[in-house]
């Protein structure tokens, strides 16, 4: 009886080689989709921050002549209907030398003024002259992701 093993070695080569190369393809596939995830979420929040523009309109402090930082902020949102995770109050002195972030995580509607009381270290700035809004997201994971911040900061 003849026994033709060297057959029998290509096919089991041949499916090796089969076998690695689904395995590289499932590798590479699982890379690149999570790459181009992220890149979509990105782009979908940068999209979302070119709508919602939310600006300080008026700044009154409530608390003049004490040591205390609390302060009712005056904020506005013209367009966008996405639903925002809040804003990051960044307070400046005139130099805009140092500054302190007091976040106010509320949804503003679209096309809504609201007036939020917010308190701020005043032992980091004595004297601060200027609040900028900084909008953010919340992504899928629930955490802030930042937009830009508005180039006007109110000066008060």
């Amino acid at each position: 009886m003849y026994n033709n093993k060297k057959g029998l070695s290509t096919i089991v080569a041949t499916l090796l080689i089969i076998l690695l190369t689904l395995v590289a393809v499932g590798i590479i596939w699982v890379v690149v989709r999570n790459v181009v995830q992220g890149g979509s979420e990105q782009v979908d929040i940068d999209a979302k921050c070119l709508q919602a523009i939310v600006e300080v309109t008026n700044v009154e402090n409530t608390t003049a002549g004490t040591l205390d930082g609390d302060f009712d902020v005056t904020l506005s949102r013209t367009g966008g209907s996405e639903i925002i995770g809040g804003v990051k109050l960044v307070f400046t002195d005139d130099a805009n030398s140092v500054s302190d972030v007091v976040s106010v995580s509320k949804n503003i509607g679209a096309f809504v003024t609201t007036t939020e009381s917010v308190s701020m270290n005043i032992t980091a700035i004595p004297n601060p002259g200027k609040v900028n809004a900084v909008v953010y997201f919340l992504d899928d994971a629930g955490n802030e992701q930042l937009c830009s911040a508005s180039q006007n900061p109110f000066a008060f």
